[in-house]
């Protein structure tokens, strides 16, 4: 029996694995998504929950979504030259309460400022008032 064709099908298996590998981790490049959503973790872990006016009354340290954040392109707001304009999730314990932040990251890819976004629906116009007849 030849030992050839096993060795063969084990080096096209490595191979398959090896690429699917980096197809999944982004081609062997550092996915941009990861850096922010570390930087904004870093960035959350300097801010004192117990400060009043910043996160909910006793909801703890927030966290940061897994795969939350994304890129917008195009900010809601011009920012700086060299910053880009993201939006990611952050939760709080026991990760049931959830909050979208707008996020600046500089060209390093450091969240530079955080701020909530509204998530509420713009409140509905009163009925329009008609007028008829004329002065």
């Amino acid at each position: 029996m030849d030992k050839r064709p096993l060795s063969v099908g084990l080096v096209f298996l490595s191979a398959a694995l090896a690429l699917a590998a980096m197809l999944l981790t982004g081609c062997g490049g550092s996915d941009d998504r990861t850096k922010v959503e570390a930087s904004l973790q870093d960035y959350l872990n300097t801010i004192d929950p117990r400060q009043e006016g910043v996160f909910p009354v006793g909801a703890g340290a927030p966290q940061v979504r897994e795969n939350s954040c994304k890129n917008l392109h195009t900010g809601p707001a011009p920012l700086p030259e060299g910053f880009a304009a993201w939006r990611c999730v952050i939760t709080f314990p026991p990760r049931k309460t959830a909050l979208h932040v707008a996020v600046a990251v500089n060209g390093s890819g450091v969240v530079a400022w955080a701020a909530p976004v509204s998530q509420a629906a713009p409140a509905p116009l009163p009925p329009a008032t008609v007028y008829e007849g004329g002065p």
